[in-house]
């Protein structure tokens, strides 16, 4: 059984609502997941389960294949007749579970939150396991602030290009005198300074057209 076989149910069909509410939960940690291939070895036999489960309590919610056969008209008296039938035995069968029934589905949802807790602490040991990305250091943290003040420029004035030739200056002389305050080296000052004037031409080019 696979994930694909559960994500092919008719929803609507499954009963009791305790197995609908497995499945739901069994499909809503796969979509979350990041790692589809790792969540179907982990959920595999909680997978294979419920789909078991489906076909024997809803069996009308699996969507089964077309066949070329074509199997005899039925008379739509008796047919209706039949459906009216099925229909009054599914909802008897599936209104009340039995104790027995009760318990198999209880054990089920115990066994996909402790699936659900394997799945996470399998994500946590990856993630310890993954390259740590570098922080960024001080002088390109310094360059990020002065941009973002850059970005912060009123919407009614985003098209006035004296505006923005006058807080690049300002931002400019600000963020030269930080780079000396702190003593961070003239090339990566230079390089932040760079930053901010990329960021207003663009701003200036956006606004001229």
């Amino acid at each position: 059984m696979t994930i694909q076989q559960l994500q092919t149910l008719d929803m609507s069909k499954v009963q009791p609502e305790a197995l609908q509410t497995a499945v739901q939960d069994l499909l809503n940690d796969y979509k979350e997941t990041s790692d589809k291939n790792a969540f179907e070895d982990i959920a595999k036999e909680n997978i294979e389960k419920v789909f078991l489960l489906v076909e024997r309590l809803s069996p009308h919610a699996v969507k089964k294949e077309k066949t070329e056969k074509l199997e005899p008209k039925e008379d739509s008296k008796q047919k209706q007749g039949k459906t009216s039938k099925d229909k009054k035995k599914s909802d008897n069968k599936n209104d009340k579970p039995s104790k027995t029934l009760k318990k198999e589905l209880d054990k089920l949802t115990e066994d996909i939150k402790s699936c659900r807790v394997k799945i996470r602490r399998y994500n946590e040991e990856k993630r310890k396991s993954e390259p740590q990305k570098p922080k960024p250091k001080r002088h390109t943290k310094i360059k990020n602030h002065f941009i973002a003040i850059a970005n912060l420029i009123p919407p009614a004035h985003k098209d006035n290009v004296k505006m923005q030739k006058e807080a690049e200056k300002i931002l400019l002389k600000a963020h030269r005198g930080i780079m000396n305050t702190y003593g961070i080296n003239f090339i990566r000052a230079e390089a932040g300074e760079k930053a901010i004037k990329e960021k207003y031409d663009k701003m200036e080019e956006k606004a001229t057209k």
